[in-house]
């Protein structure tokens, strides 16, 4: 069995309009910086890895690895990915990324079927929360469930717990606010 690997990072920036475009032939290792959404500082939050490998199947897969270390408040709250690559403001970041061929971006309907929907991270009273979790959904090589399309896609960290919608489109279903934006960049 081949398994081939693709390492990349999230560089998770509040208060910039990094978009970046990866080539086939980049490397795709990093890190991730999580910052809480509309802060001045610069100290992270957390950090986040993700790592596209194949199934035996040959379906590309990506192993999302997030850790908060401060800045939330206890409980669950919603992560996704979002479809533009920009986070100043945090909602700029638009709708949760859903390439097509039905797309339908609406972060509080479609639920849970955006291709950017991940797991709820739950964060503990002591300000830290561990998400582990693969999608098959996204995709950080070419192809049309890539992350990195023309505009690029942000990682959200909502106010709130996704509660994946079973009542269909209501507002605030899917974590309401967003507390963390940041710039998917691979390092």
């Amino acid at each position: 069995m081949i398994i081939n690997k693709n390492i990349l990072g999230l560089l998770l920036i509040a208060n910039s309009c990094l978009v970046s475009t990866v080539q086939a032939d980049e490397p795709k290792k990093g890190g991730a910086f999580i910052y809480l959404c509309g802060e001045e500082n610069t100290t992270p939050i957390g950090t986040a890895t993700l790592v596209e490998h194949s199934s035996e199947e040959g379906i590309k897969q990506v192993d999302v690895n997030l850790t908060i270390t401060s800045g939330l408040t206890a409980g669950k709250h919603g992560v996704h990915i979002h479809e533009a690559a920009v986070c100043t403001p945090c909602g700029d970041a638009k709708g949760h990324f859903d390439p097509g061929p039905e797309s339908n971006s609406n972060p509080d309907g479609n639920h849970p079927y955006h291709a950017g929907d991940l797991n709820n991270v739950n964060i503990d009273n002591n300000g830290i929360g561990v998400l582990q979790t693969t999608t098959s959904r996204v995709t950080l090589s070419a192809g049309p469930l890539s992350i990195f399309d023309e505009n690029g896609s942000a990682f959200i960290i909502h106010t709130n717990e996704d509660s994946y919608c079973p009542e269909g489109v209501v507002k605030g279903c899917a974590g309401g606010s967003r507390d963390a934006c940041g710039i998917i960049y691979p390092l």
